[in-house]
C-alpha cells in the first residue's frame, strides 16, 4: 500500500466530512429538505484509483469521522462507508464504461450507503425505517451525488493521478 495516495484520499475525505458536516447541515443548505451526501461521493472517487485495502481503509475512517461529527451513534457511518468502499471496489473495472454505467454506478452507490445507514440505524433502536419521507431521504441524496458527479470526480482524478497526464482530464 502505497502511503501518499492514501493520505491525499484522506485529507479529501476531510475536507469532504467538514463540508457535509457544516455546509450541508440541518438548516444550511438542503434543497427538497435533503442534503447530498458528499462524503459518499468523494469516496467513490478516490476507491476508483486507490488499491483495494486502501479503499476499505479510507471508507472505514470516512465513516468513523462521520459518525463522530456528525453526531451518529458511533458506528453506523462507519459500517455504511465500508460497504460502499467494498462495493466500489467491486465495481471499478465497470467505471470507465461511459458516463452512464458511472451515474448509474454513482446513484447505486449512494442509495447503497445510505440503505445500509437507515437498516443499521434500525438495528441499534432509531427507528430511521419508520419514517414517512424514508424514500424520498434515500434518492434524493443519490440523484444530488449523480449531479455532482463530474466535478467531484475531476478533482479526485487531478489528486490522486498527479503523474498520469491523458487528453482526457
Amino acid at each position: 500500500m502505497r502511503p501518499r495516495p492514501v493520505l491525499i484520499a484522506l485529507t479529501l475525505i476531510v475536507v469532504a466530512v467538514v463540508l457535509q458536516t457544516t455546509l450541508f447541515a440541518a438548516g444550511n443548505i438542503q434543497p427538497f429538505g435533503v442534503a447530498p451526501n458528499l462524503v459518499v461521493l468523494v469516496l467513490i472517487g478516490c476507491v476508483r484509483y486507490l488499491e483495494p485495502e486502501a479503499s476499505i481503509l479510507v471508507g472505514f475512517t470516512a465513516g468513523l469521522l462521520m459518525d463522530m461529527l456528525a453526531g451518529s451513534p458511533l458506528g453506523l457511518w462507519a459500517m455504511s462507508l465500508t460497504a460502499v468502499a467494498y462495493a466500489g471496489v467491486k465495481l471499478r473495472p465497470r467505471a470507465d464504461d461511459g458516463p452512464i454505467v458511472l451515474a448509474v454506478g454513482v446513484f447505486g452507490l449512494t442509495f447503497l450507503g445510505q440503505l445500509v445507514f437507515v437498516l443499521v440505524g434500525t438495528l441499534f433502536g432509531l427507528g430511521l425505517i419508520g419514517d414517512d419521507e424514508l424514500l424520498r431521504k434515500l434518492l434524493l441524496p443519490a440523484v444530488y451525488n449523480v449531479v455532482l458527479a463530474y466535478p467531484v470526480f475531476l478533482v479526485t482524478r487531478l489528486a490522486l493521478r498527479f503523474r498520469q497526464r491523458s487528453w482526457v482530464l
